[in-house]
């Protein structure tokens, strides 16, 4: 039986107006945030790609009438978004709350399923994915670049094209470009990007004083030398590789350590070397007033304790939550969770497992975590079923990335960072869509409807 859906002849269609969307909403939320920190822009422009992924759900909409098939992701995404609306509401949380955490939790997902029930694809999409990831990668080092060079300190305001505090999100999106690199060096055996990527990562990291780089990046590339050395049968290759990598990261330390200020006082390593200084800096509460606000800047081991505790009020708020959108807020909106407005620390939503945490229960993470190993497994049996395929090197690199998804959970509000989710969430549709349209076209050969 062909397993190869490159062999098979699908029928090509022409691209229409809607497959645009999401480079539409990539373009928005790349090239706004830092015109919007300096005031060139208004910051209402931000809402076009909110506008561009609401289409994309109305259109998914539009698709499964049209096909007559509603996939069971969005039978998924109905029950726990219904189950846990009334949880909140239960809790006293009003409808635009609830709303806008619905819109919060699922717009992602229903960008993976718009690429899902998406129809035709690029043949070359997987090599367009990679250059679009390094164009923008080179466009991002350039610009920290020249923030450094105007004078600007590495830290949270030296983001390039993500604005203001937008290291959280050049990281992840730098470590989700590695990703696709090192699934194209898995499948195919080509290195000359991933080191490329590597390099830019590193200079990007550095200057972002994302200090999670050093941590992540060591654990994509053993899974991934790993994975290449299963494939490949090369345990000579394996070692030279990790030399590479530890290469990347020596130079990593030493850059870090001579361009970041204080880092001669604090080095990175002391993280490493000095577990009190690790836990006073993933436990610190810092709370200021802004604008007659109380924010708070949280650490992501406290922000854990947090969640737990608050789990603790009663069985049903242990296992349920507070619902859906209760630590979720916008400003521009004037909404506030329950969870978030009766907490003492003001308007810190922290890191996504604390938000999980709090709306979803312990039955939340459980549905969620059994969410991650669907995927991870499913993953793992398409690599494993359809080799020959041109989309195999994105299996590798949503693969590596969603093995993580504890750590990204942990680190920041990765849930809602809207350029890295927009690719992962695109890229984990789009492989699961060459699935369904091949496993669509056997039946339609096997049956006699396909000459």
């Amino acid at each position: 039986m062909v397993t190869d859906i490159n062999a098979i002849p699908i029928e090509k269609e022409s691209v229409g107006l809607f497959e645009f969307l999401p480079f539409l909403a990539l373009c928005i939320d790349l090239f706004t945030p830092y015109l919007i920190w300096k005031g060139i822009l208004p910051s209402a422009i931000r809402w076009g790609s909110h506008a561009a992924v609401a289409t994309m759900i109305v259109v998914s909409l539009l698709r499964m009438l049209r096909f007559d098939h509603i996939p069971r992701s969005f039978c998924f995404i109905v029950v726990v978004a219904v189950i846990w609306s009334f949880v909140a509401m239960g809790n006293g949380q009003g409808l635009p709350s609830t709303v806008w955490g619905v819109w919060l939790l699922f717009q992602f997902p229903f960008v993976g399923l718009f690429a899902y029930t998406q129809p035709v694809w690029p043949l070359k999409f997987p090599e367009y994915l990679r250059k679009f990831g390094l164009s923008i990668l080179v466009i991002e080092v350039t610009a920290q670049l020249l923030q450094l060079a105007a004078g600007v300190n590495p830290g949270d305001d030296l983001s390039g094209l993500f604005g203001e505090n937008g290291t959280g999100n050049a990281l992840l999106f730098i470590i989700l470009i590695c990703c696709l690199f090192f699934g194209h060096w898995i499948a195919s055996k080509q290195s000359q990007g991933l080191v490329t990527v590597l390099i830019l990562g590193s200079i990007s990291s550095v200057l972002g004083e994302m200090k999670l780089f050093l941590a992540v990046v060591p654990a994509i590339g053993v899974f991934a030398i790993a994975l290449y050395a299963i494939k490949h049968r090369s345990l000579v290759k394996m070692l030279l590789y990790l030399i590479l990598l530890l290469t990347v990261l020596i130079a990593f330390v030493y850059l870090y350590n001579l361009i970041v200020p204080g880092a001669n006082q604090v080095p990175i390593q002391s993280f490493i070397t000095d577990p009190a200084n690790l836990f006073r800096y993933l436990n610190r509460v810092e709370s200021y007033n802004r604008n007659g606000f109380i924010y708070s800047d949280i650490g992501r081991g406290y922000a854990v304790k947090l969640g737990w505790e608050s789990l603790q009020i009663d069985p049903i708020t242990f296992l349920f939550g507070y619902g859906i959108g209760s630590r979720s807020e916008s400003k521009t909106l004037g909404t506030a969770g329950v969870a978030l407005s009766s907490g003492g620390l003001g308007l810190s939503v922290g890191t996504s497992l604390l938000v999980v945490m709090q709306e979803m229960g312990l039955i939340g993470l459980v549905v969620f975590c059994s969410f991650i190993l669907w995927v991870i497994l499913s993953l793992v049996r398409d690599i494993r079923e359809k080799p020959g395929s041109l989309s195999t090197e994105i299996r590798y690199a949503i693969l590596l990335f969603s093995a993580l998804w504890p750590v990204w959970l942990w680190y920041a509000v990765t849930w809602t960072m809207r350029v890295p989710m927009l690719l992962y969430w695109l890229s984990l549709g789009y492989v699961f869509a060459e699935s369904h349209i091949l496993s669509s076209v056997l039946h339609k050969k096997s049956t006699g409807l396909l000459a």
